[in-house]
């Protein structure tokens, strides 16, 4: 199975060469934000991935990706962290990583499962008619629970950028006393997002910038806590059944040497580009593949698939 999952990436994609292109420019815009420029425009790896490859195994391969870049910006902002804060925060946060990793248990495994098994071929022909059935039955399932995750991550994209907008415009004008019942409340939001689909940054940022910390220390303390839960995250996204697999493993790798490319590309932009008007494309973006993502999983109209018959036609 792994000498299997050794192979060039996206494949066994409708159209692989836009897979490609969407995975490496998410890739691209994460190391980018993970040099500061930018600001938490990394999220549209989130809904990119998923349009690329399902929000599934999206989300499987995003993962180490999104640890190999906390571990520049933690190398970069060490020590600078508000610990108190982060102790606050901890209860709260393994709470709604234990929630989300049950809702994932849900949509990876227990809802393709629902589906009777195939039936053995050596049955007669109503038995071999039923087995056929029940194929297609579980195939509908697993299905059901793709569509549902897809479903669920294009809501929290579009709802990431209303959300962002929120943070904008109110919470620097917002106080939380940093205590154990706000700390639980906001870590558990944190937590269930993030595990789900690695898009918890507004909620996280509402709260933090609500304790009137300095700019390095608001950084410092994002960062190291959001490498806590990406590293925690690494224990239910390898026991769920099918959720992290040499596959996707393999996707991370190929794609890894892309995070220092972003970092570097984002420095040359941070002298050459206004950050606004990157930050306002980012976040189109977002919206319309959050959105796509949701037509998709309601009506299964696919922006891929029309890309595909966009280009195959101009060729």
């Amino acid at each position: 199975m792994f000498l299997a999952a050794l192979e060039i990436p996206f494949m066994d994609q409708p159209n692989p060469t836009l897979s490609w292109v969407l995975a490496g420019l998410a890739v691209l815009i994460l190391g980018i934000a993970k040099s500061g420029f930018g600001g938490g425009v990394g999220i549209v790896a989130v809904p990119m991935f998923a349009l690329a490859m399902g929000a599934k195994d999206g989300a499987a391969a995003l993962l180490p990706l999104l640890i190999a870049a906390d571990v520049f910006s933690v190398y970069h902002h060490w020590g600078t962290w508000d610990t108190h804060i982060l102790k606050v925060l901890a209860p709260g946060t393994l709470t709604g990583i234990a929630i989300g990793s049950i809702v994932l248990w849900v949509l990876v495994v227990a809802i393709p499962r629902s589906a009777p098994p195939a039936r053995s071929e050596t049955q007669s022909a109503n038995s071999a008619t039923t087995s056929l059935s029940a194929a297609h039955q579980a195939k509908a399932a697993k299905k059901s629970g793709d569509n549902a995750l897809n479903l669920l991550t294009g809501i929290v994209s579009v709802g990431y950028v209303v959300l962002d907008q929120v943070r904008r415009k109110f919470a620097p004008r917002w106080h939380f006393k940093p205590n154990h019942k706000s700390g639980f409340v906001a870590g558990t939001a944190v937590g269930v997002v993030s595990t789900i689909s690695h898009a918890a940054g507004p909620i996280a940022a509402i709260f933090l910038l609500g304790q009137g910390l300095a700019r390095q220390v608001f950084i410092g303390t994002t960062v190291i806590y959001f490498f806590g839960i990406n590293t925690v995250k690494l224990i239910p996204y390898s026991c769920i059944p099918n959720l992290m697999t040499w596959d996707t493993l393999w996707i991370g790798l190929w794609l890894l040497p892309l995070v220092p490319v972003g970092t570097f590309l984002g420095a040359w932009l941070n002298r050459r580009m206004s950050e606004s008007v990157f930050q306002l494309a980012i976040m189109l973006t977002v919206l319309l593949t959050g959105l796509q993502l949701i037509v998709e999983s309601v009506s299964s109209v696919s922006l891929v698939g029309m890309l595909k018959v966009a280009v195959g036609a101009g060729g």
